[in-house]
């Protein structure tokens, strides 16, 4: 399969709550009535004896909000509003997200399949961070139909990745701590994007600020005629900056070809941005995996990253070094390993 398959539309929307089919159980040392299960490459705490192997259920991902309902009024704690899951900690068992059995939910009565949606039928969206005021910006329109929003899979979602990056050079980028911005050239057109949304121009709006820093709007690049380059604005009143920056800098990460509809690799990515003296995010691994390497030890190799003030860094994002289509992901071959450890410090 080559990256000619690749179109404007990359990565599959996340499923927030799916069906999916408990593939281990084992006990957890000092507990009496909980046990750990895995669905997909995710490890949760459950009810001991709720499932067993091969048991179908419902999967909560992490960040999904939960409505106040009578199915999760065991999980709220006195609070009148969402419940929001979050990596936790139980008798020293990580667990990450929530598995329930289909019978305990308002589901239509049918035959489920793995991988079925259920995210709308359950009313579940998903948790964003508050957003400072200077990052809101006034919206010109929606993001741009020839880009494609920065969302990276996780890869826990889809364990059999590990597969396809096994015996191909590849590059394990730091998953920077920050907000997104996206920045295009269209012929005559420009264009400053945060997450969702293209913004208005303002001077006191930190995307566009950044953008007039990098001279982004006069730039013409001898690499892409019309281009999209994607970066990680980091520093103050961004996520607390985690990263410790003494101002706010921009990492670019993603390069995308706008007449061509494809992201470019990463050595054209490091190019372009040399071009227009811009800073690309800090190489972590560069090579080929060990062919024994499961999920678990990508995220293992996640949690061992730190930023430059010693603290844990978010994960680390993992790509051919030449762009390929991921038939198990079903888009661009991309995803994430987020460490554990800065999920556990932050509460994330």
């Amino acid at each position: 399969m080559t990256f000619d398959k690749i179109s404007v539309q990359t990565f599959p929307m996340r499923k927030l709550a799916s069906i999916q089919q408990i593939i281990d159980i084992k006990p957890i040392p000092g507990a009496d009535a909980i046990e750990v299960v895995q669905i997909l490459g995710w490890k949760c705490v459950a009810k001991k004896g709720e499932f067993s192997i091969g048991s179908m259920c419902v999967y909560f991902e992490i960040d999904s909000l939960l409505p106040m309902a009578p199915w999760t009024e065991f999980l709220r704690r006195g609070e009148e509003k969402p419940f929001r899951l979050r990596t936790i900690s139980l008798k020293k068992q990580q667990s990450q997200g929530l598995a329930l059995p289909i019978n305990s939910l308002p589901l239509p009565t049918q035959s489920w399949n793995i991988g079925d949606d259920v995210t709308e039928l359950l009313g579940i969206i998903k948790w964003e961070p508050a957003i400072p005021a200077e990052l809101v910006g006034i919206c010109r329109g929606n993001f741009p139909s020839f880009l494609v929003k920065s969302d990276e899979p996780r890869g826990q979602n889809f364990p059999d990745v590990i597969k396809e990056i096994q015996n191909i050079p590849i590059v394990g980028t730091l998953k920077m701590d920050g907000t997104s911005l996206t920045v295009f050239r269209k012929d005559s057109q420009f264009g400053v994007c945060s997450r969702n949304m293209e913004l208005c121009e303002s001077e006191s709006n930190t995307y566009w600020k950044i953008a007039k820093e990098l001279n982004l709007s006069n730039f013409q690049s001898s690499i892409v005629k019309n281009w999209g380059i994607q970066l990680e604005i980091c520093g103050s009143s961004i996520q607390g900056n985690r990263m410790g920056l003494t101002k706010q800098t921009a990492y670019a990460f993603s390069l995308f070809d706008i007449d061509t509809g494809k992201y470019l690799n990463h050595e054209t990515l490091v190019r372009f941005c040399a071009e227009a003296n811009i800073a690309t995010v800090p190489v972590v691994f560069a090579g080929i995996i060990d062919p024994s390497w499961t999920i678990d030890d990508l995220l293992e190799f996640a949690n061992k990253q730190t930023y430059q003030n010693g603290l844990p860094a978010e994960g680390v994002v993992w790509r051919p070094t030449e762009e390929r289509y991921s038939e198990v992901i079903g888009g661009r071959l991309s995803f994430k390993s987020v460490s554990n450890l800065f999920l556990i410090k932050y509460k994330e």
